[in-house]
């Protein structure tokens, strides 16, 4: 009887194992889900954010593209710096980029200057008075110092005569210093 008994505790062993191995079978189900569902939550500037410092490689609209250190990151900007070129790319116009870091940093998380627009950029620019380039969709680039910034436009004063050119930002794809090689 002390053997039929062992036989019982076995069998209750087995099927605690077997009940646990589906237990933690369900467990991992769920935690992948939950984790397919927390991912669809990250976005894009987030991944930007795990990823300052890194080299990347950015190509954007017009097939133009951006190599270095990603050096910041606005709410639709990023900058990536080469030596001593800086770029400052619109976020809608990125198509593509390698390098990133896998994780990302939720936006409770990121700095004051995070929440920087491009706009934001733009004015202090226009207030250093210094030339820049802004490479258009299209792959127009026009020269020239800003003079003002609205709310979703730039005005650039170039030439002589001075002209100024008033510039949609959802047509900007780069803007850089005027001295700088594309």
């Amino acid at each position: 009887m002390h053997s039929d008994w062992q036989a019982v505790l076995a069998l209750l062993d087995d099927l605690e194992m077997q009940a646990e191995g589906l237990h933690l079978a369900e467990r991992a189900a769920e935690v992948e889900a939950l984790s397919v569902a927390g991912y669809a939550e990250v976005a894009m500037v987030g991944r930007l954010h795990a990823s300052l410092g890194r080299e990347v490689h950015a190509v954007l609209a017009d097939d133009l593209e951006l190599r270095g250190r990603l050096a910041r990151v606005g709410s639709d900007w990023l900058l990536v710096e080469q030596g001593h070129a800086a770029w400052f790319a619109r976020l809608p116009a990125l198509r593509t980029v390698t390098g990133l870091d896998d994780g990302a940093v939720p936006e409770e998380a990121r700095p004051l200057s995070a929440r920087l627009s491009l706009g934001s950029v733009l004015r202090r620019v226009a207030e250093e008075r210094s030339g820049c380039a802004l490479h258009l969709l299209g792959g127009r680039v026009v020269q020239g110092r800003l003079v003002r910034v609205g709310a979703d436009f730039v005005e650039l004063r170039s030439g002589e005569p001075a002209d100024t050119a008033v510039v949609p930002l959802a047509a900007v794809v780069v803007l850089r210093p005027a001295e700088q090689p594309r």
